[in-house]
């Protein structure tokens, strides 16, 4: 059933006109009012699209409060014609859920889906833009657009107040936020993090193929790059924002408090950047994207790059480590020679 139902999703790829579209929304909470009503806000932003041709399937990652479970069935029975619940026995993390998502998609035949985390809002013409994008374009793989910061309260949030790497984000998306078939090496050497897990829709198909790692922490920027490798165009829109929201005194985001603390969030997205970006070269060559002999200069690119942003976050400890992986990359005979034009790694860390 799956099968076909992509290679149907595939013959109407750009014509989308009264498909249905699925919003996938992973959930996990410990309880509490405050959980419970950023969730409530956070389906009421899908409930209020311009668009009203949708889908929402809320994943629950094994929720320990029962009373969170009776709360998403009241959500549920607001719309019970388009909202679906799926309960999972015990949790595996955001990027399972997704995948999860993703598989009841191909099931429901969904030309594309949107990825909302539960305590995030929709901008109210997200879906509407993303389709127009996804009819306009056939290349157009991944749709994103920008976002603004609000706290626990639904408040706005001065942007100089947020962490280093978020702003960094934000002035990406003001300058040149990367797009094209290449918006994977611009975010993995350029630009850093770039579209926003709740601000990201993608082609059934390729979120099908291409599945979430089981990972806790970052595991949406290693899915990403391998959307940009493994599939065709990204695509910017700078209309419909959504919300994402940061807790007052939270250090960047809910994960960064939550996962090991900053230092264990930072070191945890190190691993994992690296994997999906050394697994997008794979793809990449596999595709004929890119040449075997670029791997060297694109991965020294993106230690740097890494190291740059681990250094405004301020661990030093960690942004020393990829500048020395660059270094060691750039002193290999088999480098292109070409590397590190400026010097910036040589004169640092020779």
């Amino acid at each position: 059933m799956g099968s076909s139902s992509l290679r149907k999703m595939a013959k109407t790829a750009t014509n989308l006109e009264g498909q249905i579209a699925t919003f996938v929304m992973p959930h996990w909470s410990e309880g509490g009012e405050q959980s419970e009503r950023h969730l409530r806000e956070a389906v009421a932003s899908v409930l209020a699209q311009t668009d009203p041709r949708w889908r929402l399937v809320i994943i629950d990652d094994g929720s320990p409060a029962a009373s969170i479970h009776e709360s998403m069935r009241v959500l549920q029975a607001e719309r019970p014609e388009q909202i679906e619940l799926i309960f999972r026995p015990e949790r595996e993390g955001p990027g399972a859920a997704r995948n999860i998502g993703v598989e009841r998609a191909v099931a429901l035949g969904s030309p594309f889906v949107l990825f909302l985390d539960a305590d995030d809002l929709a901008g109210e013409r997200r879906l509407e833009v993303a389709r127009r994008i996804f009819e306009e374009n056939p290349l157009a793989s991944v749709v994103y657009t920008t976002f603004h910061v609000i706290d626990e309260r639904s408040k706005p949030v001065a942007e100089t107040s947020l962490t280093p790497s978020i702003q960094e984000i934000l002035e990406s998306h003001r300058s040149q936020p990367p797009q094209g078939p290449d918006a994977w090496i611009e975010i993995g050497t350029r630009t850093g993090y770039s579209n926003l897990t709740s601000a990201t829709s993608v082609r059934t198909d390729l979120a099908h193929r291409i599945p979430f790692p089981c990972e806790f922490v970052s595991e949406d920027s290693h899915t990403w790059m391998r959307y940009g490798a493994g599939g065709d165009h990204f695509v910017f829109a700078a209309e419909s924002p959504t919300l994402y929201r940061i807790p007052l005194g939270a250090q960047g985001s809910s994960s960064r408090s939550r996962d090991g603390g900053r230092s264990g969030f930072y070191r945890a997205k190190a691993r994992v950047d690296h994997d999906g970006f050394s697994r997008a070269i794979e793809l990449a060559v596999e595709k004929g994207k890119i040449m075997r002999s670029q791997a060297a200069d694109l991965m020294f690119r993106f230690h740097l790059k890494l190291g740059e942003t681990l250094e405004k976050e301020g661990e030093l400890e960690l942004a020393a480590d990829q500048f020395r992986k660059a270094l060691r990359i750039s002193r290999d005979p088999r480098s292109s020679g070409r590397l590190d034009p400026d010097g910036r790694v040589l004169r640092s860390w020779r």
